[in-house]
């Protein structure tokens, strides 16, 4: 039997044996996840993983910063494509325009992965989903940073825009960041700007988060990212 063909048949028992597993077969899930990441590796080149275009550099060079999330480098990370799971994959999340970037299987060029085809990533420590905008428009679609997930959900969406920076009849591009934050509660989202508007979403239990953050000496204006995380993982804790 042809060994592309084995590797089909044995990705489409273990998909089966995964799906009928229980939560008491915690090993036995894992070790299938396992052997279907290693068909995905056997694949090589011909692995959906590589079919995105090529990655298009910038045309200029920036005299401060860089578009990409926490560091220039390639980092080691997990990519969930079209439901199929891919580990330890070099990546790089270009900011700036919302791409997700690996390497060609010959390591060679970048590549820019389909937006659309990429559920999730994961890379250095931070979950990234991809979201799409819901009936009140809160959102638009693209790569969130899932800071919480449970009964209501809390998202950051990593941005960063290149300016230009006028000096001494000198003209350089400069990198600037923020952060824009997304609570969902129920099937809305709901924007974040600002402490008073986090407490409006959590109306109900607005008492209980503001004497939460004073028992645990948060500032909200000193920590913002933190007091918020804080504030939606109580509010799960104490609502039905």
């Amino acid at each position: 039997m042809p060994k592309r063909l084995s590797y089909i048949l044995l990705i489409c028992c273990l998909s089966q044996h995964v799906a009928a597993q229980t939560a008491d077969d915690t090993t036995l899930h894992e070790n299938a996840l396992n052997a279907i990441g290693v068909y995905y590796e056997n694949l090589g080149e011909e692995s959906p993983l590589y079919n995105g275009s090529e990655y298009i550099e910038y045309a200029y060079t920036l005299q401060e910063g860089h578009p990409f999330f926490q560091t220039s480098n390639f980092i080691n990370g997990t990519v969930n494509l079209d439901g199929m799971i891919f580990r330890d994959v070099p990546i790089l999340y270009d900011i700036v325009k919302d791409q997700v970037i690996i390497l060609d299987f010959q390591k060679v060029y970048k590549i820019n992965l389909p937006a659309d085809r990429v559920q999730q990533f994961f890379l250095s420590g931070h979950l990234f989903v991809h979201l799409i905008p819901d009936s009140s428009a809160q959102i638009k679609t693209g790569f969130y940073d899932q800071l919480y997930n449970g009964k209501i959900g809390l998202f950051a969406k990593r941005e960063k825009r290149i300016l230009e920076k006028y000096s001494n009849i000198q003209i350089s591009k400069v990198v600037i960041s923020q952060n824009n934050y997304y609570v969902k509660k129920g099937a809305n989202y709901y924007t974040i700007k600002n402490k008073s508007s986090l407490l409006s979403v959590l109306k109900d239990k607005k008492k209980d988060v503001q004497q939460y953050w004073k028992s645990n000496n948060i500032k909200f204006k000193k920590e913002p990212e933190k007091a918020m995380i804080m504030a939606v993982k109580y509010y799960d804790q104490i609502t039905n």
